[in-house]
């Protein structure tokens, strides 16, 4: 190669090369402005203000949610047991409508043994109707003792506004207890097997009778009255019956329905029974309702606002997903052209250097010879 062949090829090597480097330099520069134009995040949760607004919104919902929550609760477990306690006492009247004027003792048994059970489902579900509102046990329609009965009251919020209201309770149960003449009370115990006393504190006194063999020596069932003496042959309680609640007696106290009478004896407690809860539940139930139509309203504002942040996030990274596409679109579309531009540009160069070192020998026999 001759020294102008060397100088052109030296040259044009260092052309292509600095060529090469400014595609580089072009490419990255491309690439930066691209960074720079996509969106930085696929959602950008601190400049939009619908979504933040939205977010707060639904913050500010669920907090007074939950300050009624532990009510609402409460409220809900006292009316689901209302209905269960009302099916129980028409259950028992229609009990003791189909025996009255029956000759069969085995029917008044029968009758006597379902009573009772139904007396018993009567107070589960009245003491049963439980929950923690406010760190206390709260018990709407049970769960009490003599001598007033006394159940306790859910004062809460029903507005975010700061509206308020009072679901007063009441004892929708049926226990009841002795008052002995020195006013001490005197109360079955939760295993059945004994009586105990207390004083008027609630406190137990000690005092204790077995209620093995336990029955009634004499009772007066008029509610004026209610003169009971309750005896197991050795210990004898005497007293006032106090009846809680709904009024109404184990079957024994109805002499276990061995005649017409003291079935309707039965069913005239029955139907007092009734008026009582009917005034006591349309209280407890039009207020719980109001608390769990708040609760209800709550729920479906939170669940269209959630729908409507999501429907936020979701157009935002459609929007912010098609301009990344796009820019990238740009920059390969900018890339395909450099790679041309630079298979030309090495064209150019090859061919340079081709005509600066001469045409290559002939082909053939001229080639041979020299030409």
């Amino acid at each position: 190669m001759s020294n102008i062949d060397g100088i052109v090829t030296a040259q044009l090597s260092r052309n292509e090369v600095m060529g090469m480097s400014s595609l580089v330099s072009i490419t990255e520069k491309l690439v930066e402005r691209m960074n720079e134009n996509k969106a930085s995040k696929a959602v950008d949760f601190e400049n939009n203000s619908s979504y933040r607004r939205g977010k707060r919104q639904i913050g500010r919902l669920l907090n007074f949610k939950n300050q009624i929550s532990d009510s609402v609760t409460a409220a809900s477990k006292a009316q689901i047991a209302l209905g269960f306690i009302e099916q129980h006492m028409d259950s028992m009247r229609t009990e003791l409508q189909s025996i009255l004027g029956s000759a069969s003792q085995e029917d008044r048994e029968s009758t006597a043994t379902e009573f009772n059970k139904l007396w018993v489902n009567i107070n589960a579900r009245a003491d049963g109707a439980n929950h923690t509102v406010n760190y206390r046990d709260t018990n709407l329609i049970g769960n009490t003792a003599g001598p007033d009965w006394k159940t306790e009251d859910i004062y809460t919020r029903t507005s975010q506004k700061g509206g308020f209201t009072t679901i007063e309770g009441a004892y929708v149960g049926s226990n009841f207890e002795l008052i002995d003449a020195d006013g001490y009370s005197w109360r079955i115990a939760e295993n059945k097997e004994v009586y105990k006393q207390y004083n008027s504190t609630g406190a137990e006194t000690g005092k204790k009778i077995s209620s093995e063999n336990i029955a009634i020596s004499s009772f007066d069932a008029s509610n004026s009255t209610n003169a009971l003496t309750l005896s197991n042959g050795d210990e004898t309680i005497s007293g006032t019956l106090n009846r809680g609640g709904l009024g109404i007696l184990q079957s024994q106290y109805y002499n276990n329905f061995i005649d017409d009478n003291s079935i309707q004896n039965a069913i005239n407690d029955i139907d007092k029974a009734i008026v009582y809860f009917d005034t006591k539940a349309a209280r407890i139930r039009g207020n719980t309702t109001l608390l769990q139509s708040n609760n209800d309203l709550i729920k479906e504002q939170v669940s269209q606002l959630e729908k409507e942040v999501a429907d936020i996030v979701t157009l935002e990274i459609k929007e912010n997903g098609a301009k990344n596409r796009a820019e990238g679109l740009k920059l390969a579309i900018t890339m395909n052209n450099m790679n041309l531009i630079s298979q030309n540009n090495q064209a150019l160069i090859q061919n340079m250097l081709q005509a600066a070192q001469g045409p290559g020998p002939a082909m053939g026999i001229f080639g041979l010879m020299g030409y």
